[in-house]
């Protein structure tokens, strides 16, 4: 794998991280969050965002 599409990776990967620590997903160094996968990580923020939009996540 090239050096650019593993920096790209890793750029998106970290993108949906912090999106699911700021919508109190996850908690800050829970381990859980960074052993999923990108795709997994993606799905996971994709429902969190529908959530907000209808007002379902407790805050």
């Amino acid at each position: 794998m090239s050096i650019q599409l593993r920096n790209a990776i890793d750029k998106l990967r970290q993108c949906y991280i912090d999106k699911l620590l700021h919508a109190g997903v996850f908690k800050e160094g829970d381990a859980q969050l960074y052993q999923l996968t990108v795709s997994e990580l993606e799905s996971l923020c994709r429902k969190v965002n529908i959530a907000e939009e209808k007002g379902c996540l407790i805050q």
